[in-house]
């Protein structure tokens, strides 16, 4: 496919708040990916300590995806622990293939269910990055159940979206229909990694997907996949439903 964007989704075994043992085992994933000659590498939500509500200080995780992006040449979008302070914040980080950061994403929904709001600060920004002919959007595990944010996304022009989760195995069938609802709405493609193995609380399936934007499954579970940056634009112009969006009823951003 020419002029497309290769996409790897990276499931991780994520080791139960063990940085040193998740850089080890995100290496050994990146090595695959660059050996499938991806153009970005997808990880899970907090890659390198799970859905902790201890959250560490990791000084350590920006830096080494970040070198990792450098050295491979190969761009990376990955859940971390961010902020500083009182509360941190569940962030996913969009690297590009020179190390740069091409966007930093606080989670907007904690996941007040398992008393995520209690131990990471909500997000309170939407930052778009450019990615070879793509605008992007990431966002994180539960956002997943609030159409709106795709919404507000998709209307100041994001047409993929990767979504990072550690999404519990019991509700795996809300992930795939969730993931396939948004690209369907939104006339996007949703990149899509969850995690693998289990914690101290949940097992997880992985069920990871890259979806087009008709809502065709391209890939299910880890591998790569190919995306045209065409084929959004082709879409919206021949069925143009974004264009019929209330903004002014629903407030969301033109």
């Amino acid at each position: 496919m020419s002029g497309s964007l290769r996409v790897a989704l990276c499931e991780l075994d994520t080791a139960w708040e063990d940085a040193a043992l998740n850089r080890e085992r995100i290496d050994a994933l990146l090595d695959g990916a660059e050996r499938e000659q991806a153009h970005v590498a997808v990880l899970p939500e907090l890659a390198f300590s799970g859905f902790t509500m201890t959250p560490p200080a990791d000084d350590r995780a920006e830096p080494f995806l970040r070198e990792q992006a450098r050295r491979r040449k190969l761009a990376l979008v990955a859940g971390l622990v961010g902020g500083r302070g009182e509360q941190p914040t569940n962030d996913a980080l969009a690297v590009g293939t020179d190390g740069a950061v091409l966007a930093r994403y606080s989670k907007l929904h904690p996941f007040s269910f398992a008393g995520e709001h209690k131990h990471y600060r909500a997000g309170d920004s939407l930052p778009l990055f450019e990615l070879a002919g793509f605008r992007a959007a990431t966002l994180v595990c539960y956002d997943l159940r609030f159409p709106e944010v795709f919404r507000e996304a998709a209307l100041q022009g994001a047409n993929l979206f990767f979504v990072i989760a550690n999404w519990p195995e019991k509700r795996v069938d809300h992930w795939r229909t969730l993931l396939s609802a948004r690209a369907i709405e939104n006339q996007a493609y949703v990149v899509a990694v969850n995690r693998v193995g289990s914690d101290p609380h949940e097992a997880y399936a992985g069920a990871s997907r890259v979806v087009d934007p008709l809502g065709e499954v391209l890939l299910e579970g880890p591998g790569t996949a190919d995306l045209d940056p065409g084929r959004p634009a082709w879409l919206r112009e021949r069925f143009p439903a974004l264009r019929d969006v209330r903004t002014d009823r629903y407030r969301l951003v033109p």
